[in-house]
This record gives C-alpha cells, structure tokens and sequence, in this order.
C-alpha cells in the first residue's frame, strides 16, 4: 500500500535538510578565517557604508578593522587593503593570483568585453595586449619621439600664461592643463589637435566618468534590468559613439598603411583605448620620472615636464586673498579621484627659461 505525504509532513524534512545544510556550510566556510570587519546587512552587504566618498570610508573603517579589511559589497565578498606592506604583498609577491579585476558592466561597453589592457582578465592575451602598449607607446625611444611635440605644445601654454602676468589675470589651471594634456593626446593618438566631427574631449570625460562610476548593479546584480541610475543607458550611447570614431580612425589607418588585418585592427582598438582611458588628470600633478616597470610607476613626462615648466617660469598666487589653508582641496569620486572643483591661481612674474 502507498501513503501519500501531505505538503506540511512533507515541509518538515525540506526544513530539517536546510537546517542541516546551512549548518554544514556555515563550518566549512567559517573554517576559512576571513579578516576582521564591521557586520553586514542582508542583500547590501556594507552598502550602506560606502558614502559619496567610498575610499574615504573604506580607509576610516580600517582605522578601527586593520589593514585587511574583511567587506560585503552586495554580493560581492571584498578584502580591503590599506597599508604599503599588505599592498606589495599582494600587488607584487602574489600578483599572479591577484591580477585579474572583477567584471563590471562598465567594461563590456568601453572594453569590448573586457578586451581592454586594464581590465581584461589575467593571461595570454593581457601580456600579449601590455606588449603591444610597452612596444608601441610606453618604450622610452617612443616616449622621446614626441619630444618635440610637446615642447611645442608647452611653448604655446607658456606664452599663453605670459599674457595673464601683471593683469590680474586669473588662470583656471585645471580647464588650462586639461586642455594641454588634451591636444597632446590628440596628437600622439590622431596625429592632429582636433577633430571637428566628434567630440572626443567629451567622449574622454564621459569615458572617464561612466569607467569610475558605482554601478549599483554590479554588487546586486538583479537590479540590473532596472538600471536605477541610468548608467547603462549611458554606457549604450557612448559605446556607439565610440564605435563610429574607431571606425573612422580604421578607414584612415587602412588608406595610409593599406590593408589592415582583424588581428591587427583589434590589437589597434586595445591599444587606443588603453591610452584614452589611463587614469590621469590634469589635478593630480607629481613631479618625478616615469617608468615602465609596474613595481615602481610614479608618473608621467609629460605631467612632469609641464609642472617643471609652470614652477620654474612663474611664480604662483591664489586669488582674491585665499590663503592656502582656505584651498579647497575637495575631492570627487571617480575613476582618477579628481578635485570636485577647479584650481584658479594667479601668475604674478615670469622668468625666461635657461
């Protein structure tokens, strides 16, 4: 004889099971020792926490859990490290196992994928794309070969700023140096300063934007068919803009050098975007060398050479009576942190270069 279970006899051993399987997956897991770190809420994780300024946050929690940080961000299990020992541990001892970046919906718009040098996932093809960008527009004689060209560039601003000297003339430094680094980037990558069709000035700022946004969806991922914040809707049109500028870069490039492999085009793609999408601002200013070495990269000629020139040509006020300890240093969250507000400063003197 057969005895049909009822739904509620048959709840009990549903629920036993569960119970019993949670508990078994709580020991396994809880084995694994996870860094210390503030309790998190159920779907959000550590959320809640972030704040407008999340690195900020993240760094003021770590006062109090250390430098491994144990967080939930959504999902998404998270282990902050704030302190220089941790981070070349990590970054240089077991970069291997480090190395790839999590998968955001950023990058399937701008990288094609993920196809891009700075958030394709670790392997064969990384190294190949890295050799590609170290060969072709990181290697000192390629660096060099622009010499003139911004030299050129730099006499042109330092005779612009000349005009401001004894006028009272207010420079914004960071509408001004954003400008520069523009033109010169146009010139390395298009082989000219503008392009009348595109604005490519505001595809680099959009880019800059939508790669160092926080997308909700990305720490809980079924809001995605939401789009809350409207990113991807931003990240759809940007993406075919971005299509018709390559394609038009493409056309050239074959009309100057003939026929153009897939291979050779898709290499080219990598290696324009890397370029665009290097995380530099005309804010964060450091004078010191470059180098190539990814143990050890502490700047840019080019933000070197144009902060040497600003120092040595001129001597620099803030405007309208601010004292240095009124500069508004305020930040904003993004993919190179920039200042939430430009830099205005006064040129009081000029000196001619050596």
């Amino acid at each position: 004889m057969v005895y049909l279970m009822s739904p509620s006899l048959l709840a009990i051993p549903m629920v036993v099971v569960g119970l019993l399987w949670f508990y078994i997956h709580s020991r396994l897991t809880g084995a694994k020792k996870q860094p210390p770190g503030p309790r998190a809420l159920p779907v959000i994780g550590h959320l809640h926490l972030l704040g407008n300024l999340p690195h900020q946050s993240l760094a003021h929690l770590a006062r109090k859990y250390g430098p491994l940080m144990s967080v939930k961000l959504g999902s998404k299990p998270t282990i902050v490290v704030s302190s220089p020992e941790a981070a070349e541990l990590i970054l240089k001892t077991h970069d291997a196992v480090f190395a790839t970046r999590p998968k955001l919906i950023s990058t399937d718009y701008i990288y094609y994928g993920a196809k891009g040098v700075g958030f394709t996932p670790y392997g064969s093809y990384w190294r190949n794309v890295r050799k590609l960008c170290t060969i072709h527009l990181l290697s000192g004689s390629k660096v060099d070969s622009f010499a003139p060209m911004r030299r050129e560039n730099l006499e042109m601003l330092i005779g612009s700023l000349r005009k401001s000297v004894g006028v009272s003339g207010v420079v914004d430094l960071t509408l001004t140096l954003s400008e520069l680094i523009e033109n010169i980037t146009f010139k390395m990558v298009f082989g000219r300063i503008k392009d009348d069709e595109f604005d490519i000035k505001g595809l680099v700022a959009e880019v800059m934007f939508l790669a160092g946004a926080f997308n909700i969806s990305d720490y809980v991922p079924y809001l995605k068919p939401l789009d809350l914040q409207g990113l991807e809707r931003r990240l759809k049109a940007f993406s075919k803009e971005m299509d018709k500028l390559l394609e038009k870069i493409l056309n050239e490039h074959d009309q100057e050098d003939g026929e153009v492999k897939p291979r050779q085009d898709m290499d080219f793609i990598d290696t324009l975007l890397s370029l665009m999408n290097q995380p530099m601002n005309s804010n964060d200013i450091e004078a010191s060398s470059y180098s190539v070495d990814r143990t050890n990269i502490k700047g840019l000629t080019t933000i070197r050479l144009i902060t040497a020139q600003l120092v040595h040509c001129f001597n620099w006020e803030l405007p309208n009576g601010t004292t240095p300890s009124d500069l508004d240093t305020t930040e904003k969250f993004g993919l190179s942190l920039p200042r939430a507000n430009h830099l205005l400063a006064l040129p009081t003197s000029y000196r001619l270069l050596s």
